[in-house]
């Protein structure tokens, strides 16, 4: 496990900002193990987006700015643009169209080789060529 890359998803990130402490204790667990956390421009999004619509704004967005500042962030490149554009078209001429979001954080791993922590499994194995990250 020391220097995987694990992308921890927004579901899993708000679970740990709600203090789940299942969540809580795998996390500790990979960052003991070496693992390298990390998330994406996409999923920082999801979480200010979030803050956003509380009623305790400011406390929430603090929150938010302390768990980005412990993990690597990874942005949005021209390149896993295309990745993303590419799963979306092929995922739709399939049938089985996912959110451009969810294609956005999926190409982002996969360009950066980088397994994805979630538990919304079905959002994302649809997606070839990425990691999901499965607790043993």
């Amino acid at each position: 496990m020391v220097n995987e890359k694990v992308c921890l998803d927004t579901d899993v990130l708000i679970d740990h900002l709600r203090g789940s402490e299942e969540t809580v204790c795998r996390i500790m667990e990979l960052e003991a193990s070496g693992a390298i956390l990390s998330t994406t421009a996409i999923n920082a999004f999801e979480l200010y987006y979030g803050a956003e619509k509380t009623e305790r704004r400011e406390e929430n967005r603090g929150a938010v700015e302390r768990l980005l500042d412990r993990l690597v962030l990874y942005d949005f490149t021209k390149r896993a643009a295309g990745v993303a554009g590419e799963i979306l078209a092929r995922l739709e001429a399939e049938g089985r169209p996912i959110d451009f979001r969810d294609a956005f954080i999926g190409a982002t791993a996969v360009v950066n080789d980088i397994a994805i922590f979630t538990r919304n499994i079905s959002h994302f194995e649809v997606i070839v060529g990425l990691k999901l990250y499965e607790p043993d």
